[in-house]
């Protein structure tokens, strides 16, 4: 599970540094070769700092508290780290921007020498509470928080521990710092024998495999991470997290036959809750299988397997490795068995309709003025399905109540007015 919070006043760590300061990465390059680093303590302060200087800073290696050159910088020799770097090359969005689409924001982030003559680039620091030690935990966590923060394609050279990152002592640096500390997992998930274990595990048994018919696909699901799976089937099958809707006029009406995927709002991250260990993952993801099953019945294995693996990939903390393949076959197996009729899950959307916040935008009308105006014109629709020309104001008023539609004489009257209903048919 990934966990973290904001660095206390106390929180250092070892970060080997280069003893001379560069201007830019030319400079950096020419005399890479003979640099000299030497370890020392920093704060997150100090690493911002440093960066800033011109320094260039990498991991801790077999050095013996002396002075080193890349000669000992190498993953044989490589001991132990407290941070990991991702650097993001030629990305379409400037590196603020780019931050906001993260789900899990770095200690530090700023951008290279490069950035703005090669297109965007930019360096992510993630900075954790322990030692990170040996080449095969260094990897396999580099692995699971690029997927788990969403990073995507990247340069991928500093997955090697051996790699040194250049500073920015340009005035054109930009540097976002956090000061999230991450914590380190305490089961062996991250390690090489655990994810070799999962692998293992992940050699699906033919039993489970019976439902998928089409052999590419499980080849695909089979051999593939979970977000590269993804990716690959997004064009081929349509996620399904709701109950398909009819909109009209701004609004589509919900019924107690609507039914939807429940999430969880994070008022801190201002994202979708990501479900963690310990909050019933694997019940919640079975749940989500029925519910997919029962807004489409006819759904083929395939599709349902697609559907489960995308909600483990952005809505579920999956650094264990709990949820894999297997897991969701098993799950999507059950969900296909179960007779659709004897799904009785009931839909909890308490509101009574849903905003097409496109049809809005398209009228130039802002996402929170929709939610005024969608509200308007359900409550005027609802009204005049029920109004009777043969009852008085105050008699509408009261049958509509007992339909559940509560509104007072005087918004009658004004609706009456606007829709050139002047005086309601006198009574012979």
């Amino acid at each position: 599970m990934i966990t973290y919070s904001t660095a206390q006043s106390g929180y250092t760590f070892n970060v080997s540094v280069s003893t001379t300061t560069h201007k830019d990465k030319a400079d950096f390059e020419a005399v890479s070769k003979s640099l000299v680093y030497q370890k020392q303590s920093a704060n997150i302060d100090t690493l911002c700092q440093l960066i800033k200087e011109g320094h260039s800073f990498c991991h801790c290696y077999d050095d013996n508290d002396e002075t080193f050159t890349n000669s000992t910088k190498t993953q044989a020799s490589f001991r132990y780290t407290s941070f990991i770097p991702y650097d993001i090359d030629n990305n379409n969005l400037p590196m603020e921007e780019y931050l906001t689409m993260l789900t899990y924001q770095p200690t530090i982030a700023y951008t290279t020498t490069s950035d703005g003559i090669k297109g965007n680039r930019y360096r992510l620091i993630y900075c954790f509470d322990g030692k990170i030690k040996g080449v095969g935990r260094y990897q396999a966590l580099f692995d699971t928080l690029k997927d788990e923060s969403g990073i995507g394609d990247l340069d991928n050279c500093t997955h090697s521990p051996a790699q040194a990152f250049f500073g920015n002592a340009l005035p054109t640096c930009r540097m976002v710092c956090t000061y999230n500390v991450y914590h380190l997992p305490t089961a062996a998930s991250t390690t090489t024998e655990k994810k070799e274990k999962v692998s293992k595990h992940i050699k699906i048994k033919k039993r489970e495999c019976d439902i998928i018919s089409n052999d590419t696909f499980r080849q695909d699901f089979e051999g593939m991470s979970l977000r590269k799976f993804v990716s690959t089937y997004s064009s081929e099958y349509p996620h399904i997290e709701e109950s398909e809707l009819i909109y009209s006029n701004g609004y589509a009406p919900i019924d107690e036959n609507y039914l939807r995927i429940y999430r969880k709002w994070d008022v801190n991250t201002r994202r979708v809750h990501k479900w963690q260990d310990g909050e019933g993952r694997r019940k919640k993801l079975a749940t989500a299988a029925l519910i997919i099953r029962k807004i489409k019945p006819d759904i083929t294995a395939e599709h349902l397997i697609y559907c489960l693996a995308y909600e483990v990939v952005h809505n579920y903390c999956n650094i264990d490795g709990v949820l894999n393949q297997s897991l969701i076959l098993r799950v999507a197996k059950a969900a296909l068995e179960k007779p659709i009729d004897d799904i009785t899950i009931k839909g909890h959307d308490k509101r009574k309709y849903k905003v097409d916040v496109a049809y809005w935008k398209s009228q130039g009308i802002s996402t929170k003025a929709a939610v005024a105006k969608a509200k308007g014109v359900w409550n005027d629709e609802r009204i005049g399905k029920l109004y009777d020309l043969q009852l008085t104001d105050k008699e509408n008023v009261k049958v509509m109540a007992e339909y559940g539609v509560k509104v007072s004489v005087s918004t009658l009257k004004r609706w009456r007015k606007r829709h050139g209903i002047v005086k309601y048919r006198d009574r012979t």
